[in-house]
């Protein structure tokens, strides 16, 4: 596992966004795990969050010159990866973001920030990924926008499970668009990590936890 990923995972757990325990999703699902990137609200934070999507970005998408965020998770996770993308790499990319509703005056057009044409070639950016459907709502606009070239989706953790059919949202995407879902980390790679590993004198997965997510990823996984 790359050492980012090993940081990112560690960065999650002191953060308090990834936390253990029984929870119920919004899908009515009891999960043994919780990601909340809502916990992300300090410059520090959000400073290093876009620090390792930049990582990710750089190992998986090749050469783009936008990154786009949804509105309205993904727009402080398009400013902090394309600052990032400079200050680790030295590659100056445009960041944008759509507006829920285009405005008619003013500038107008629904798309703040860098511009974004058929000649774009761009990545999308978003914090996690159930249904799919803000993402399909993105790949709407890029089709009125004149099908920029879209170098991938980078979401913060894939949770590798079903959504409503045998297929997750990713591979459903992939189908549909054949655009590649990517992620800083997957909860295997969470699970590999933490499992009876001490941070600062706490064990986040000990063999319960585990068993737990196990049991889970069995009903749910995919």
């Amino acid at each position: 596992m790359q050492t980012y990923k090993e940081e990112f995972i560690t960065f999650l757990c002191k953060s308090g966004a990834l936390k253990f325990g029984d929870f119920t999703l919004k899908s009515g699902r009891k999960c043994p795990y919780f990601l909340n990137m809502g916990s992300f609200n300090k410059g520090s934070q959000i400073g290093t969050l876009g620090m390792y999507y930049a990582e990710a970005l750089n190992a998986n998408c090749g050469n783009f010159d936008v990154v786009f965020g949804p509105a309205y998770k993904g727009i402080p996770l398009a400013v902090a990866s394309a600052a990032a993308m400079f200050k680790l790499f030295s590659k100056d990319v445009g960041f944008s973001y759509n507006r829920k509703e285009a405005k008619d005056h003013g500038e107008g057009g629904s798309i703040i920030g860098a511009a974004i044409t058929k000649e774009t070639k761009l990545v999308i950016v978003d914090d996690v990924m159930t249904a799919g459907t803000a993402l399909r709502e993105s790949m709407d606009l890029m089709a009125k926008l004149g099908n920029p070239t879209i170098n991938g989706v980078l979401i913060a953790v894939d949770r590798m499970e079903r959504g409503q059919g045998t297929k997750s949202a990713a591979q459903e995407v992939k189908e549909q668009f054949g655009v590649t879902v990517y992620s800083i980390c997957t909860i295997l790679e969470i699970l590999e990590f933490l499992h009876n590993r001490e941070i600062d004198g706490v064990v986040y997965i000990d063999d319960a936890k585990k068993a737990a997510i196990e049991g889970y990823r069995k009903e749910y996984g995919v």
